[in-house]
């Protein structure tokens, strides 16, 4: 298996180098979430944190972290439109495993934004409202990085579907290098759940509500049976906000 990992006072020069990155990102197929997350936390330490919006994936892949690294970074975004079903649980995160949550808010409050853009960007232009209330915090919140942690799956979306274990990225403020891994890649979310429950892990409680994956309250609601997982999103309009693609995931 190929799990070499680097202190960081040894920084591997090759860590950043696309040929690399795509030989270990093939070679990672075989390893379990947490191998994989002991690597990337090793290898790109100290620059290195886990993105989160506390769906089930995040709160599986928080709790396997801890256990590695009890201070591992975790940041998430305040988009002004969260249930309060979600702040609760990150209050309880915070609580429970004294966790280093980092929140990163829009440049523009919500009523700020209602009096430049009108009321209910949401609903008359999700792109543009997504752009402002998630892409950007979150590109501010990666400037910090080297290594970003997410926890997506491949059977989320068709969008997910080809979504390596490790992808190589450049920053966006500056072109630097940035490597995205996703632990959970190989995952279905059966395993995600099995995962919760073994280890009793918190979750959003909206979940045991119809509700598959949780965002913004203005632009979720609960599945239909039968729907895809992400149905709920956008009712349906579009799979992802612009913070994971749809982009090309080709390394």
């Amino acid at each position: 298996m190929y799990l070499v990992k680097n202190t960081p006072s040894e920084p591997n020069p090759l860590r950043f180098d696309r040929e690399q990155v795509a030989a270990k990102s093939r070679a990672l197929e075989d390893a379990s979430p947490r191998e994989i997350l002991e690597l990337a936390l090793a290898e790109y330490a100290p620059r290195v944190g886990i993105s989160t919006a506390f769906g089930v994936e995040g709160c599986a892949l928080i709790h396997m972290a801890l256990q590695i690294d009890p201070k591992v970074k975790v940041f998430t975004i305040d988009t002004g439109y969260l249930f309060p079903e979600t702040q609760r649980l990150k209050y309880r995160f915070v609580e429970k495993y004294d966790l280093q949550l980092t929140t990163f808010e829009p440049a523009l409050t919500v009523p700020q934004q209602e009096r430049a853009h009108g009321l209910k960007l949401f609903e008359t232009d999700s792109d543009r409202c997504c752009a402002m209330r998630k892409v950007e915090p979150n590109t501010r919140a990666l400037a910090e990085l080297d290594g970003w942690i997410a926890g997506l799956r491949r059977d989320q979306s068709a969008s997910r579907a080809n979504i390596p274990v490790l992808q190589l990225l450049a920053h966006e403020h500056d072109g630097t290098p940035l490597v995205k891994i996703s632990p959970l890649a190989k995952w279905t979310r059966k395993d995600t759940w099995r995962y919760v429950m073994e280890h009793k892990v918190p979750y959003n409680e909206l979940l045991d509500r119809g509700y598959t994956s949780v965002g913004c309250w203005p632009c979720t609601r609960a599945v239909e049976p039968g729907e895809d997982e992400r149905a709920g999103r956008w009712n349906g309009d579009k799979s992802e906000c612009g913070i994971h693609g749809p982009p090309d995931y080709t390394i």
